[in-house]
């Protein structure tokens, strides 16, 4: 079966959980009424209730189908052969996540998750970056806050600059100015398992900036100084000022997986490099944030810590309300 011939465009895989409902929610009020599309999980009762609510949002598009799938090879097999494209937001995806992407990869079947778990990441690249070749399936994790933003931003300042001036990009630095979110009780519980299944040099060898490159690293000189890498403190007037640590380093080897897909590095550059950071609103303010930062990701390596906020954080399925 060619991917022209699929009953769907795309499946929402998780559609009842806390991403997956608002994933599915905007595709019924944002997208053409004539998409056709599925919602999909382990619950039927759980997706016919679900269903309900879509339709009453939009009642003049295609209703949804409504597909069952438990985390079996053979089960995802038969679903990601229904669709174009598999939209996944079943996490932590160290944990569920790889019979989902395998099979995508092996039917030729385009895939979409909301991961920011970067050593699982980087290690489906190693395993299925050859299938998804062969079967030209198009494989991109990531695609919420971590790290859609920072890809799509620097693709579009760099294709500016090459197309404008004609040269390359050098440092693009980031900066995450105001943030009115908390986290999902998905996204806590992936922070918590994560080091439960991945050691401090499976992320570290992970998090390199240019460890997910498919061409080799270009030759660098850049190195950040020793007052910012004790203080984690940077200034520039232009973004505000302070600058301090972000949370979303792992943006940085998906941007410079990036870099070597167009045109094997050429069209951002050799010199390019992107660099995340949080407006800090003073130097005090800044230092707070780059030393409970620090001191945070290292009380998380000890498991008594972990457990103890497994028990007490907000719990997979809820987060945030939608305003």
């Amino acid at each position: 079966m060619s991917n022209n011939d699929r009953q769907y465009e795309a499946i929402v895989f998780g559609a009842t959980g806390y991403t997956g409902k608002y994933t599915a929610e905007h595709i019924t009020t944002s997208l053409p009424t004539d998409f056709k599309w599925a919602i999909a999980g382990r619950n039927e009762g759980k997706l016919q209730e679900l269903a309900g609510e879509l339709r009453s949002l939009n009642p003049d598009r295609v209703q949804p189908g409504i597909e069952t799938s438990q985390l079996l090879k053979e089960d995802l097999l038969r679903l990601v052969k229904k669709t174009k494209v598999l939209i996944t937001t079943v996490g932590p995806y160290h944990k569920y996540g790889t019979a989902v992407l395998e099979a995508c990869a092996e039917t030729g079947t385009h895939y979409l998750d909301v991961t920011g778990e970067i050593p699982w990441v980087y290690d489906m690249i190693q395993k299925y970056h050859e299938t998804a070749k062969r079967t030209g399936a198009i494989m991109i994790p990531q695609n919420g806050i971590e790290s859609a933003p920072s890809d799509l931003m620097c693709w579009a300042l760099a294709s500016h600059i090459r197309q404008t001036l004609h040269a390359g990009t050098g440092e693009i630095v980031y900066s995450c100015h105001d943030m009115k979110a908390t986290a999902s009780g998905g996204t806590l519980s992936t922070v918590l398992t994560l080091l439960d299944s991945y050691g401090l040099k499976d992320l570290a060898k992970s998090s390199a900036r240019w460890s997910m490159s498919t061409v080799q690293a270009p030759q660098q000189s850049y190195s950040k100084s020793i007052v910012e890498r004790l203080t984690g403190l940077r200034t520039n007037e232009d973004l505000g000022g302070v600058l301090t640590d972000s949370l979303q380093t792992v943006d940085i080897p998906i941007v410079h997986r990036s870099w070597s897909l167009y045109d094997s590095g050429k069209l951002y550059g050799p010199n390019f490099r992107f660099n995340p950071y949080m407006r800090a609103g003073g130097i005090l303010k800044g230092l707070s944030l780059h030393f409970a930062i620090t001191f945070g990701f290292f009380a998380l390596l000890f498991p008594p810590i972990r457990w103890i906020l497994a028990r007490y954080v907000t719990q997979p399925g809820s987060g945030s309300t939608k305003e």
